[in-house]
């Protein structure tokens, strides 16, 4: 009787496990995103993010960190560059990188 109880609350454990973790990746970082989520230095800015949204906040995160970067003419004239840079300034402020 012992042996079906533990048998049973192991099955129910991993199936738990299995089930709350489909498609989610853990990040190094440990912040948890699906394989299709932009994480960048701990911060995951969504899924589906173009390359100009992914530049705009590489190089906002360079900038909260102190070392001024910005295409001014990206940042005028595409929207996911200028929102990614915002996004990447304000979420990156105070992480040192």
């Amino acid at each position: 009787m012992h042996k079906n109880r533990l048998t049973t609350i192991l099955l129910f454990s991993i199936s738990t496990l299995l089930f709350t973790a489909c498609g989610e990746v853990p990040d190094l970082d440990g912040v948890s995103s699906s394989a299709d989520d932009f994480v960048y230095q701990g911060h995951n800015f969504g899924s589906n993010r173009n390359g100009d949204y992914k530049k705009g906040v590489k190089d906002g995160c360079k900038t909260s960190s102190g070392d001024y970067t910005k295409n001014h003419i990206l940042f005028n004239s595409e929207s996911d560059y200028h929102v990614g840079w915002e996004h990447g300034r304000m979420h990156c402020k105070g992480t040192g990188e």
